[in-house]
């Protein structure tokens, strides 16, 4: 019987909820998987260190960069994870602009900042409104994403990120629209996708959403995935977020069949 290794995300980056429904999605996929006959393990990554060799595959939700480059180590000591730690480090706001420019996927212009400096926002328009994200792993609370209108609001939104220890912060320009999140699997083995808000549901195509987020998707080497996409009053689609490993709350139980798949089908390929 093989024997498989899940790893939860770290609480400061599943607070309230999230840690709830993060842990369930965990839950209900070792399940599916054990109904495949395959020995699983759910547990911490700090718990996890001695019995790593055992497993054939680890898939984890960790999010942090210091757990994401320990789990990084493990890859090249050729444990194989999904979704991969390069992966999922790609996804931090540090990184996913750039790449998503490099790649061609409509993205907002976006600035990295020191948050214990004064910022220049550079081309954005504050008049016009832009958004303060941190600038590392994804929003963990509220407060990690903030609409700024003004120099002094971009200020006290720096020096609030700076008081809770977050030292790199994002300025994203916004992008007026609808808000689209969405979950899917590599391979575009599932696709799930539902507005966040109060859309006033402009028209646009279906078929080109979902090629939006798989192409993201793939450019970061994320397997299992979300985020977040705009569709403006013309129908332009724009990506404004990524994440690995959400919690897919809204669909876990048809999700948690397919990643159990997609995860077999990986076991038994290497």
């Amino acid at each position: 019987m093989k024997r498989l290794l899940g790893l939860y995300r770290e609480k400061q980056y599943s607070p309230g909820r999230h840690q709830s429904n993060d842990a369930l999605l965990l839950d209900q996929i070792a399940h599916r998987l054990r109904e495949r006959e395959f020995a699983v393990d759910l547990m911490t990554l700090e718990e996890a260190n001695g019995v790593r060799s055992e497993a054939a595959l680890v898939f984890s939700m960790c999010q942090g960069r210091s757990a994401l480059e320990s789990l990084a180590q493990w890859e090249r000591d050729g444990v194989k994870i999904i979704n991969s730690p390069l992966a999922a480090l790609n996804t931090h706001r540090d990184r996913l602009p750039s790449l998503m420019v490099q790649e061609r996927i409509p993205f907002p212009q976006t600035h990295l900042v020191n948050t214990n400096e004064s910022a220049d926002p550079h081309s954005l328009d504050l008049n016009g409104g832009i958004w303060l994200k941190r600038g590392n792993v994804h929003a963990s609370v509220t407060a990690d994403v903030q609409w700024i209108d003004s120099r002094e609001r971009l200020e006290t939104g720096l020096a609030d990120f700076s008081g809770r220890g977050i030292d790199l912060a994002a300025l994203q320009a916004h992008r007026a629209g609808d808000e689209i999140k969405f979950y899917g699997v590599a391979g575009r083995a599932f696709f799930h996708w539902f507005y966040a808000g109060n859309p006033r549901k402009y028209p646009f195509d279906s078929s080109e959403l979902q090629n939006l987020g798989n192409q993201a998707a793939a450019a970061a080497g994320l397997d299992i995935f979300g985020g977040d996409i705009i569709v403006s009053s013309s129908g332009e689609l724009t990506l404004i977020d990524l994440n690995d490993w959400p919690s897919f709350a809204p669909c876990r139980e048809r999700a948690s069949y397919v990643i159990a798949d997609f995860i077999t089908k990986r076991v038994h390929a290497s």
